[in-house]
């Protein structure tokens, strides 16, 4: 699929309205910014500049100007300021104020000032990036729907795992000196935390995803084992399988489910409880005109609800904007109002010392008719019901 860059008419009505002269961006290596107003990926430093509702592109010597509709891409080895100030000074921008996003490179900003320019920054990139049109949302839906098979295959795996005593011919004390548990074994071995991770990457690669260094898997109040060492999973214990592919267009899904094998229905019953309810409620809270903080607040008030400290268990993170960054606007804090088309990763989770963590998280889409859940993935604890 061709993917058109997008952002212009945002960049020119921030022009219009700040008196500039220009708006200038510089990205280097990969940048969601980057990809999102060329319409692809780019592997090297690449200046961006909008005049007069035009764009102009330079890139080093070392790629292959690309061909895109855009009214010119030429060559340029010139640091990257020096060469954005080059090419305001040809279309006759040669001196006045140039827009720029929050993140422009402290280098590129000293030779735009040093050519004469006042750099003032601009959140409309941010601002555009936060509202999704049609395409962009069936980008990251078609991420959801890997990220629900990749998911899946965790809870496949753990469905079909057996419970075992673990045995390595020790005095029946594991490292820390506690008694052996009994662990989870598949396919012939201990199933451990690498192990599942990557079947779950397997089958997001299968899917045409990238699983982005996002895949992880934490077992109880073990985590994921820490320094690359793998974990042995245990019945009783919570599971979480957490994965945010990203997809051929650079689009980014988010999902995490919580597994029990063999559960006791303890704690981690009670924190599930919690946390679906908290899910429920983002749709409740999610409609154009609402504010994205109280709904986070409202994610986090509805788990503490259930007995769980607020301060010490139930987790700050409840998510925020999701598109070509895993993290986007707009933030489910501070006064933010939601929009039609804002795309929104939500987590609810609730973390304990000795037992380990219970999370949820679903990609939801604001929209006119109200928010909807993307992916269609189960909820329970119970991996055979997926």
């Amino acid at each position: 699929m061709r993917w058109s860059p997008r952002g212009g008419d945002a960049i020119d009505a921030a022009v219009s309205e700040r008196d500039a002269v220009g708006f200038v961006a510089v990205s280097r290596g990969a940048d969601p910014t980057s990809r999102y107003l060329t319409g692809r990926a780019f592997d090297c430093d690449l200046v961006f500049v909008r005049v007069g509702g035009e764009t102009h592109l330079r890139v080093p010597s070392t790629v292959e100007p690309p061909s895109l509709p855009v009214a010119s891409v030429r060559v340029d080895d010139r640091p990257p300021g020096k060469a954005a100030a080059a090419v305001l000074a040809e279309l006759g921008a040669s001196e006045g104020t140039v827009l720029a996003p929050r993140t422009v490179p402290h280098d590129a900003a000293l030779h735009l000032e040093a050519a004469g320019y006042d750099l003032a920054s601009t959140p409309a990139v941010e601002a555009a990036r936060a509202v999704k049109d049609d395409a962009e949302r069936d980008a990251i839906e078609a991420a959801q729907r890997a990220a629900t098979r990749g998911v899946g295959r965790a809870a496949a795996i753990l469905s079909a795992a057996t419970v075992e005593e673990a045995d390595d011919g020790d005095d029946g004390r594991d490292d820390n000196g506690d008694d052996e548990q009994s662990v989870l074994h598949w396919d012939g071995a201990p199933l451990s935390t690498e192990r599942l991770r990557r079947q779950v990457n397997a089958t997001l690669a299968a899917e045409g995803v990238d699983a982005a260094g996002a895949t992880t898997v934490r077992a109880g109040p073990r985590g994921d084992g820490g320094g690359g060492e793998p974990v042995e999973l245990r019945p009783g214990e919570p599971i979480v399988v957490s994965v945010g592919p990203r997809g051929p267009a650079g689009y980014r899904g988010a999902l995490a489910r919580t597994f029990v094998v063999d559960p006791d229905g303890g704690w981690e019953r009670r924190a599930h409880v919690a946390c679906d309810a908290a899910r429920k409620v983002s749709l409740a809270e999610a409609d154009p005109g609402d504010d994205a903080g109280f709904l986070g607040s409202e994610l986090r008030a509805e788990i503490a609800a259930f007995g769980f400290s607020m301060a010490d268990e139930v987790t700050r993170d409840v998510g925020g904007g999701i598109g070509l960054a895993a993290r986007e606007d707009p933030p489910l804090d501070g006064d933010r109002e939601l929009v039609a088309g804002n795309v929104l990763r939500v987590r609810a989770a609730v973390t304990h010392a000795d037992h380990g963590r219970v999370e949820l998280t679903d990609v939801l889409v604001v929209g006119d008719d109200g928010p909807r859940l993307l992916g269609g993935a189960p909820t329970g604890l119970d991996p055979s019901r997926w």
